[in-house]
Formats: structure tokens, sequence, C-alpha cells
């Protein structure tokens, strides 16, 4: 009698709790997600930002729409006074850390002193290499004021709102670095979620923010895994091991026409700021030839290239810049003569090495560059030029003692600004271009770049960078391949999937589908 009379109780009360708002808020989710990525997307305490944007765990004051213009993120607005030489940002209220504390105009200001103070330093995603110049030009000093944040620089800048978008605006708890502007523990953003665990190489696995000022996630628990096989990230998304396929390369182009037509996925295209150059190392023969340059430029079929290896996901280059910059893009017109190319090389003297097509072997887990690298040989050796096709781990180190001739890559941008580009590739003092042998040195480029970077008027600026663009199609330090849509997938029982262009998933907009 006892038992029925506790069991009766016990029922009653839980009516009352569920009536009272004792079960778990809407919209605060339970559910676990599971992902894969073809890379790591946490780097580690050394990295300027420890972890990826994409995660979700810390948030810029400005991040990038779908045609890679800056809108607010942290901060909701922002003017320009004595032509660029002054920006104000209005931040976001009621903002808290995953810590709890809020977040102001201070804590803004001390990380992009710390950005300052640490600078250059490398990152395995956007790197701080260049210099903060290329993030906020030349700066007199940052502040707090009224609840904004300040920045006075030197000389104007355009546009630093699209200077700032996404990596170079990070924004964490001042608690979270040390002394010396690593981090003391781990990364304490504004996003939708924290990472609690991190296995280098294999996984991340991230918890929701109960301090995250928007929504709550549907998912308390979401898991990024590290595949960087591209058959073996398409065969765990078919076995049901993980729910999606995020990041850069996430599919590759041979294997989004059947993910797409299987009924049990949904498969994402949009654009993005991914293109894959050519650079060439004109630090010596062949390249060193500008004849040799061009020819190697007149013998690629991009048509045929973006058609078949690249299955339609890429555009065939021409402008430096990619289309989403839109129209500071000069779209140019890249030809296709391997005649031309044939009396070039005749007329330069055919090389007697083979020419070295250089590839990650990273990056072949997210695009098919063996097979693209095999076409480039063949179109140069149909030219005259003798080629092979070395695949290495340390790209990096490879181009810096200056053993390779062409380099295959995608590069992409941290903001929405192409400064970035110009300024950290193809500057005449640039790190990229010195250091890994470019040769490419052209103060008429120097100057034209330099002058884009302060013009405030939208019809100069444009005006500038077509000429810039113009110069580099004549010089062709590096050469635009392709560019690429960025395919990502979940599976049917996940609604909410959306990227920018610069590839940045956004998880809090993941949820189950209904």
């Amino acid at each position: 009698m006892l038992r029925r009379v506790l069991i009766t109780l016990m029922a009653v009360l839980a009516l009352l709790l569920q009536g009272c708002g004792g079960q778990e808020p809407s919209g605060q989710g339970q559910e676990e997600l599971t992902l894969a990525a073809p890379r790591d997307l946490v780097a580690g305490p050394d990295d300027p930002y420890y972890l990826h944007q994409t995660l979700g765990v810390w948030e810029p004051l400005v991040t990038v729409d779908e045609r890679l213009r800056p809108v607010p993120a942290l901060a909701t607005s922002w003017s320009a006074a004595e032509q660029g030489r002054r920006w104000t940002f209005t931040l976001r209220e009621g903002v808290r850390f995953s810590d709890g504390t809020p977040l102001t105009a201070e804590a803004v200001v001390a990380n992009v002193e710390r950005f300052l103070r640490i600078a250059p330093r490398p990152s395995a995603f956007f790197s701080l290499d260049a210099g903060m110049e290329a993030a906020y030009g030349k700066p007199a000093g940052v502040r707090a004021e009224d609840g904004r944040v300040v920045f006075e620089l030197k000389e104007p800048v355009a546009d630093l709102p699209a200077r700032l978008a996404g990596f170079f605006s990070m924004v964490q708890s001042p608690r979270a670095f040390d002394p010396s502007g690593g981090f003391a523990g781990k990364p304490v953003g504004t996003g939708p979620y924290t990472l609690v665990e991190w296995v280098k190489g294999q996984r991340a696995v991230l918890a929701a923010n109960p301090h995250y000022r928007g929504t709550a996630p549907a998912y308390a628990k979401v898991v990024v895994r590290v595949i960087p096989d591209a058959n073996a990230r398409v065969a765990a998304l078919r076995a049901g091991e993980v729910d999606g396929l995020i990041d850069k390369g996430a599919l590759l182009p041979s294997q989004v026409p059947a993910i797409a037509a299987d009924a049990r996925f949904r498969v994402l295209r949009s654009p993005s700021v991914l293109t894959h150059y050519l650079t060439f190392n004109a630090s010596r023969r062949p390249f060193s030839d500008a004849r040799l340059r061009e020819a190697a430029d007149l013998a690629i079929d991009r048509e045929a290239i973006t058609r078949t290896l690249l299955a339609g996901t890429a555009a065939p280059g021409s402008g430096f810049l990619s289309p989403v910059f839109g129209d500071l893009a000069d779209p140019g017109a890249a030809t296709y003569s391997p005649e031309r190319a044939r009396r070039l090389v005749a007329e330069a003297g055919p090389p007697s090495a083979p020419a070295t097509i250089l590839i990650s072997s990273a990056e072949t887990g997210q695009f098919p560059y063996a097979d693209i690298a095999e076409v480039l040989r063949t179109a140069l050796e149909q030219a005259g030029i003798p080629a092979k096709v070395t695949v290495a781990e340390a790209t990096k180190a490879v181009m810096e003692a200056g053993d390779y001739d062409v380099f295959l890559s995608a590069y992409s941008v941290p903001n929405a600004d192409p400064d970035y580009l110009f300024r950290r590739f193809l500057r005449s003092d640039a790190a990229w271009n010195v250091e890994r042998r470019l040769g490419y040195r052209s103060p008429a480029f120097d100057r034209l770049i330099d002058r884009a970077a302060t013009e405030t008027d939208p019809a100069g600026r444009r005006d500038l960078y077509h000429r810039a663009q113009h110069l580099l199609a004549a010089d062709r330090p590096m050469i635009p391949l392709a560019y690429q849509d960025n395919p990502i997938a979940t599976t049917a029982q996940v609604a909410g999937a959306a990227q920018n262009v610069a590839y940045v998933v956004d998880l809090g907009r993941l949820a189950p589908a209904t």
C-alpha cells in the first residue's frame, strides 16, 4: 500500500514540475552531432586563434556574408571619420564570454593589442606573418570610449570593417591569454559552443555555451572528427558514423554527384573565396623567363580541368581575384593556346631539366590535385617544357629551399579585403614572395596596392585594383587556375546547414530535421 502511495506521489510531483517549467527549456539541445573535416580545426595554444572560426567558440567583431561583404557580428555598426583615419565600432549589448564575464570595449581593445604585440606569428589557419598592417593598416592606437572601440590610424584605411572581418577581429576573454600572448588554458569566446576536449589530429568535442546570447544551439554536444582521406570521409558518412562533412574540400568534386543524388543526404554547394593558383618560382630557370611563364599559362585548358577533374564545382580562372570580390575583381581573360605556347618555348629555348610541379599531400585529400598535376605535366610537356610532379608534406620547407618550379595550391582570405592577398603574397617585400622564391619585384604593383589601401573613393579604389590585376596578368607571378565552390554534406536528418564564402559553417544553425 505504502509503495503505491509513493509511486502516486512521485507521478504527481513530476506533473507539477512540468507545469512549473521544471523540464529542459525549449531550445536547449539534448542531442549529439558528429561531423568530419579534412583537417584539424583546432591548432592549440601556440596558434594566435587556437581554433578555427567554424567551431563556433569565438566570434569576430565583423564577419562576411554570402557576397563577401562585411556584416555585423559582435559589432552592430561602425563609422569612419577623418577620411578613414578613425573608425568607431559599436558593440552588441548583453554579450557574455563562456566564463560568464561580460564583453566590454576594454576586452576588445585587449584582443587588438595582443595581436599587435604578437605579430608576426604563424597560424594553421590565417597567419599573422604579414604583420598586422594587412589587418589594421598603420595603427596609431586603439581605445575604449563610451562602450565603443575606436581605432586611430596614421594613414587612411579604405574599408577597415572588411579588413577586420573574421580572424583579424577575433575576440576572446582577456583571461584566456597568458602574459606572452599565448593561451593560458582553453579558449574563452562568446560563440554558441565551448571547447571541452581536443585530441590532436583526431577530434574536437564541443559543448553548448550556457552564456550564449542567442538561441541555444539545438545540439548540446558536437564532435568534429579529423578524417584527412576523402574516401574515408564519405565512407563514414554513408555508414552513419558521422552526420556531416564540413570545411574546405569536405567532398572531392567527383564525389558530389553521387552524394547529392542519394536521398539520405543533403549537399550544400555555395560559392567560396577559394581559388586554385599556380605559383611560379621565378628566382631560377625555367620560369625566371617571363616567356616560359606565359607559355605555361597558355598551355592550360582550364575549361577541361573544371569540367572533368573538378566536376563542375569550379569555374575557370581568369582574373587574379575571385569573382566573389564583386566589382573589385577584374574579370580578365585567360587564353588557351597550345600553339602559341609552343612558339614561346621555341623562342626562349626548351628547358634541359624537368620543371617540378609541387603539390601538398594534405591537399590531395581536399582536391584532386594528383590528377590535376598530371594534366598540368602533360600540358607543359606538349608545349615543350619537360615536367615532373612532386608530392610533399612540408611544402613550406620545399619552397623556402627553392626546390620547386610551380606550386599548385588553394588560397583563401581571412577577411573581405583583397589587400591581404596582394600584400601578403605579391608585394615586393611580402613574406610569401621573398621567402618562397617567387622573385616578383614590381614597384608599379607596390604603388598601386599601397594607394588602393588608403583610397576611400570606391570608384578610385576599384580602378587601382583593376590596374594591379592587369599587371599581374602580364607578369604572371601567380595565375588563377579555377574558382572553387565548397560543397559540404549532411544527412537528411540534419537541417540548417549554411556557410559563408569564407567556408565558415554556422554550427549554431544546425538542428534535427523536422
